[in-house]
């Protein structure tokens, strides 16, 4: 496993959610670019805000995904 060493600022970085409760990938991809645009070093998906154990397995694994394909 290869470790790395985070250095600068992080965020944890909030899931935001639609009013009927799925993950509001626009919202968050407007909250991702946000960050890019700031300088943020990195971000802290899932790391917690505290709505992480709401989320199925399926879920978390998309939203790394879709973080992963924005700041690439």
């Amino acid at each position: 496993m290869m470790r790395k060493t985070l250095k600068g600022m992080g965020v944890a970085i909030v899931t935001p959610f639609t009013h009927d409760g799925e993950v509001d990938y626009a919202a968050l991809e407007n909250l991702v670019q946000m960050h890019l645009d700031c300088g943020t070093d990195f971000l802290c998906v899932l790391g917690t805000t505290g709505e992480t154990p709401t989320l199925t397995t399926d879920e978390r694994k998309a939203l790394i995904r879709f973080v992963r394909e924005r700041v690439a």
